[in-house]
């Protein structure tokens, strides 16, 4: 569209094929490899726009052979559960279009309406093509939201990087949250309740809340923050389970 490249494909779905290439071929192989034990053609649309996807999200490179990156080695093979999701919000920034509807947003989802004008604002592309596009931009940027910045200018930042000491954005509710911080944040003390912080204002949209010893998750409610949520708190039951996190939830 325009100068502006973008994933035809989720992230989630990219991520889910670099998994094969770390767990079957050990983070690297051939382009005809893959195809085959995706069951498909080499030469297909299909499978190209799987490939492309995936580069533009930042996962692999290469042509013959198809190799993960840095950052999708640590986003499909993570050390740490922390690592998973840096990573994953490293490539989610990888797409300067969903970084720049990301900043014009504030983290909430759009009509298509409001998002074909601000594509059309952003690219110059002419009102055919962004109808033409504008179902597949929307699945996959929608899908990726809660992971994207809230604000290109110099004062922006992650949604995560905002995030005050109450463990809460300064956004009453609207950004995104500190996975670290609150996979790993202390557990209250016995016989004493965590500090909450103050309940988001009421936008009047449905949303996800989930209360952690020293923070809360508050989403709207998508596809998307159910994702995310649940990605949460499989890492903080794993760190639990390793003796790594709290002792409490």
């Amino acid at each position: 569209m325009s100068h502006y490249e973008y994933p035809d494909v989720p992230l989630n779905n990219s991520l889910d094929i670099g998994r094969r290439i770390a767990r079957e071929f050990m983070g690297s192989v051939s382009r005809a490899t893959l195809a085959s034990a995706l069951q498909m053609s080499d030469r297909g649309g299909g499978f190209g726009a799987r490939i492309g996807a995936m580069r533009i999200w930042g996962i692999v490179e290469g042509r013959g052979t198809i190799r993960l990156t840095r950052n999708g080695l640590r986003a499909v093979n993570p050390l740490t559960p922390e690592e998973s999701s840096m990573a994953r919000r490293d490539l989610a920034t990888s797409v300067p279009l969903f970084m720049e509807l990301a900043g014009r947003l504030d983290g909430l989802p759009p009509d298509r309406t409001r998002l074909a004008l601000l594509i059309e604002d952003i690219t110059g592309a002419g009102r055919m093509e962004i109808e033409r596009r504008l179902p597949v931009v929307a699945r996959v940027f929608e899908d990726v939201l809660p992971l994207l910045p809230t604000s290109n200018g110099p004062d922006g930042g992650r949604r995560d990087e905002r995030i005050g000491s109450g463990g809460e954005s300064d956004d009453q509710g609207l950004g995104f949250l500190d996975i670290p911080a609150l996979l790993d944040g202390p557990a209250p003390v016995s016989g004493e309740y965590a500090p909450v912080a103050e309940t988001p204002v009421d936008t009047g949209e449905p949303r996800i809340e989930v209360v952690f010893p020293g923070g809360r998750i508050s989403l709207p409610e998508s596809i998307a923050s159910l994702d995310v949520i649940i990605q949460v708190l499989q890492e903080r039951r794993g760190n639990l389970s390793r003796g790594s996190g709290p002792a409490a939830f």
